[in-house]
């Protein structure tokens, strides 16, 4: 089950939509797809310096598509940069960053 939630509601999304996006159609991945899953909502939700989702639709839209490219860099062997998601992830979440002064 993936850990990361959208306030109290539930998970940012599926494993079933994880592997859609992924267009993998085996289970044989399952784990390796929760783990990369949970660390790819990490990544959004650290580079956006906060712990939850904000609410409402278009947030939640925009973190779960940012959640996705990441995991799909994960998932495909790359790296991330320490200090940047990829340019697309950081275009949806950046109007949720707070940044630290």
């Amino acid at each position: 089950m993936l850990n990361v939630v959208v306030t109290a509601t539930g998970p940012l999304f599926t494993l079933d939509e994880a592997k859609v996006h992924l267009n993998v159609l085996h289970a044989d991945d399952d784990t390796n797809i929760e783990v990369l899953s949970n660390a790819a909502v990490a990544a959004v939700l650290q580079h956006c310096n906060i712990a939850t989702v904000p609410e409402g639709d278009i947030p939640e839209a925009a973190f779960k598509v940012a959640s996705l490219i990441v995991l799909s860099v994960l998932y495909g062997g790359g790296q991330l940069d320490a200090a940047r998601l990829p340019a697309s992830a950081r275009m949806l979440v950046d109007p949720y960053r707070w940044l630290r002064v």
